[in-house]
This record gives C-alpha cells, structure tokens and sequence, in this order.
C-alpha cells in the first residue's frame, strides 16, 4: 500500500515566528484587558493558519491540478528543480512509465524546507513505488549537469526564488531554457518574481507564456502562489 507523501513546512521559521508573536501579543493583550490590544495578535496567528494550510494542504492541491493539465506523456523526460521532499517529482511520476523519467535536483538545503534531505526524499519515492521512473541528483540549478535539449518538461515549485539576488534566478531560467527541447514547456510555481521569470523567458524567446492565480490554496500568508507556462 502506498503511503501519502510526506508534507513539510516550507520555511518553517516563518510561521513558527506568527506563532511566537501571536501568543505573545496574546498574553500581553490578556493583561491589559482592552479588546483592541487582540487584533495584532490574532492578526498573526491568522497569517500561521493561512501559511500552515497552503504549506501543508494547498500547494499538493496545486501541484495536482497543474500536473493534470498537462497531460504528461508517459515516456516523457522531465526535470524537477529544487526538488525538496519531492511533491512535484512524485505527482508527475505516478504519470510515467519507463523509459519515462523525471530527474529531481536539489542542494537539499533545510532553511528552505523542514528536514529536506536526499535520503529522505529517496525513502518516499521508493515507498510510493516510483524508484523505475524517478532520480535524484545533488546539483545546482543555477549550473544544471545535462546537455542542451534533453526534456520535454522543466519543472520547478516554490524553489526558485531562494536563489538571491536576480542574476541567480537568470542563471537557473537560462540553464533551465537551455536543457528544455524544442517545443518543450516549462512550468514554474511560485510567490516571488514570477513577473521576473516571465521577462527572463520572454527575452529568450520562450512562447505562449502564461501565468495564472490560485487562490486560497496558494496564500502564503502575505505571498500569494501564481503559476507560469512556457513552450519553448
């Protein structure tokens, strides 16, 4: 029987820091008495409810129904960056057959994402039974280890914007363009510089580019969560 995936905190610090200052100003407001000395405080737990639930319910929500429309070849090669504990490397899997595969990388970094770790992520997808069409390499995007060319899909969710400042994320669109094939398509999810993104792509000729809201599935607490195609 398959396991569901193991969900994680994305930037775990972030809502742990709502938390903190919400209990705080709680106890603070309890002492005070006045009902207005609540608001900032349930302000903040607020933001950690919204963060928690994109962050452990609403971005699989997302990547499910991106990944649906699609409409991913079983043979197609695929990959994944900043693949973390792999929720978009093991969506798009269950849709392949070999030869078919997707190649996740990562630098496994674990400010990004609790306990993201590659012998973690190679524990889940063995448990869902998609070690035959999956992979998993250490590498950066910004310096990708393929040649040009190689997949019909580049993927990348919520990843893309830790690299800072912008000449990075530059980097990791063009390596990105560069392994893509012709007529191939990239999809990047994410709540940062997607406008950014669509620029980097425009200027190397990338087509039919689109990018779409995803409403409360995709609140990071003041972020809010857009999805960019592009064919090349």
């Amino acid at each position: 029987m398959r396991r569901k995936n193991e969900k994680s905190v994305d930037a775990p610090l972030v809502p742990l820091a709502f938390i903190l200052f919400g209990l705080l100003g709680l106890v603070s407001a309890i002492k005070v008495g006045e009902w207005t000395n609540f608001i900032f405080p349930m302000l903040f737990l607020l933001l950690a409810a919204v963060y928690l639930h994109t962050s452990l319910i609403g971005k699989y929500r997302i990547i499910k129904k991106v990944v649906e429309g699609l409409n991913i070849e079983k043979n197609a090669q695929i990959l994944d960056l900043g693949t973390g504990h792999g929720a978009f490397l093991i969506e798009i899997a269950r849709h392949l057959q070999h030869p078919g595969k997707i190649i996740g990388i990562d630098i496994w970094n674990k400010q990004d994402q609790a306990n993201n770790s590659f012998e973690n992520t190679k524990k889940l997808i063995a448990e869902q039974q998609l070690a035959d069409v999956s992979e998993l390499l250490t590498a950066d995007m910004v310096k990708l280890p393929f040649k040009g060319n190689n997949f019909n899909y580049v993927v990348a969710s919520l990843s893309i914007h830790n690299l800072k400042p912008a000449y990075k994320r530059q980097a990791a669109i063009q390596e990105a363009y560069r392994v893509l094939k012709k007529g191939g398509r990239m999809v990047i999810i994410d709540i940062e510089h997607v406008g950014e993104y669509q620029q980097f792509l425009q200027q190397l000729g990338a087509k039919e580019i689109s990018i779409s809201n995803t409403g409360i599935n995709g609140m990071y607490a003041g972020l809010f969560t857009k999805v960019l195609i592009a064919k090349k």
